[in-house]
């Protein structure tokens, strides 16, 4: 027994130095990545919240560019450069992500409306305004557009999620999934994880291969991985999934509003039992989802499917990010003239 406690003890200790010597790491990392890449964009006080936004561009239209859960500004890194040689062009780093200071208390996809209406007040972006959303960001310009129709004047929704997949590990009802906690495990899991350095020595064995050919891009995108808040914020998102996927059920139609759907020619893996077969059937029913959407709206259109691309590369790859950008691009061009802002 005492050499059961004493191997124990050396565990606790040995436990006890990693966590310190991990918190130690990621202070002083967060601290040489402030000083290395500070924000490339504005900040701007949002509920009393720093937040991050890239503006470039200038033009008739204004776009705004919202990535998926662990996304920010840095993805754009090749489509906002090259959009804004016609307009201007606006991405965001949401709270907890990017340059974006942490907080908020909701991460459905409402709760992103809410913030992002906020965050467009404080930087005075001009409604009405072409919304990009790629992944679950184009499940929230969804709800934004259902909630907020006069300050959309076009949506671009790049590869969102099915609420059927995002329902699947999910077996209650729509009651039950508006009542989940905002913070749920992997939440709190996430949020550990970021203050002891997990993302971050993690961060050095990711985005090579999206960012290649762009140093500068790979690094933010590493120093943002490497937040503490970053983690936990994209498992809060996570979490209230099902709750996110009920309100893009309930957006019923998108009137007159124009739309164009983008997918990608590549498949998914399999997943668990599933089948080369199945994989390419279920490919199948996600463009008819995507074409659902689109006939959401007396002008929608597509899919468009991007040919050689992935649900990442679709964004952050040369060729296929150039071809997204084409499509971007003829879509707006058989827009009428925008009417004068709003506000």
């Amino acid at each position: 027994m005492r050499i059961v406690a004493r191997i124990l003890r050396w565990l606790g200790i040995v436990v006890l130095a990693a966590l310190l010597a991990g918190a130690i790491y990621q202070q002083i990392g967060t601290w040489i990545d402030a000083r290395s890449f500070p924000p490339p964009g504005r900040i701007v006080a949002v509920d009393g919240r720093r937040i991050h936004l890239l503006c470039t561009g200038a033009g008739e239209r204004t776009l705004v560019l919202d990535s998926g859960a662990g996304g920010w500004s840095t993805m754009w890194y090749r489509l906002q450069p090259a959009l804004a040689q016609h307009w201007r062009v606006c991405s965001l780093d949401r709270p907890g992500l990017g340059w974006s200071e942490a907080g908020g208390d909701a991460f459905d996809a409402a709760a992103a409306a809410s913030d992002l209406s906020r965050i467009a007040d404080a930087a005075r972006i001009a409604r009405p305004f072409v919304y990009v959303g790629h992944s679950l960001g184009a499940n929230f310009a969804q709800v934004y557009a259902a909630l907020n129709p006069r300050d959309v004047e076009a949506l671009v929704l790049i590869e969102p999620g099915d609420p059927k997949d995002l329902l699947e590990d999910f077996h209650g009802s729509r009651q039950q999934a508006m009542a989940l906690p905002e913070c749920g495990w992997r939440c709190v899991a996430g949020r550990i994880a970021g203050h002891f350095a997990v993302t971050r020595i993690l961060s050095h064995f990711s985005g090579a291969k999206a960012f290649a050919g762009n140093a500068l891009a790979l690094a933010q995108y590493r120093a943002g991985m490497s937040r503490s808040s970053m983690i936990g914020t994209v498992g809060a998102y996570l979490d209230v999934l099902p709750k996110t996927a009920w309100q893009c059920l309930d957006v019923r139609s998108f009137g007159s509003l124009p739309i164009l759907m983008v997918a990608t020619s590549a498949t998914r893996q399999p997943e668990g039992k599933e089948t080369a077969q199945d994989v390419i059937a279920w490919h199948e029913r996600y463009l008819r989802y995507l074409a659902g959407i689109a006939a959401k709206s007396s002008r929608g259109e597509g899919p468009i499917v991007i040919a050689d691309a992935t649900h990442s590369s679709v964004v952050l790859q040369e060729k296929p990010a150039a071809a997204t950008e084409r499509a971007i691009e003829a879509f707006l061009a058989g827009l009428p003239r925008p009417a004068p802002p709003l506000r």
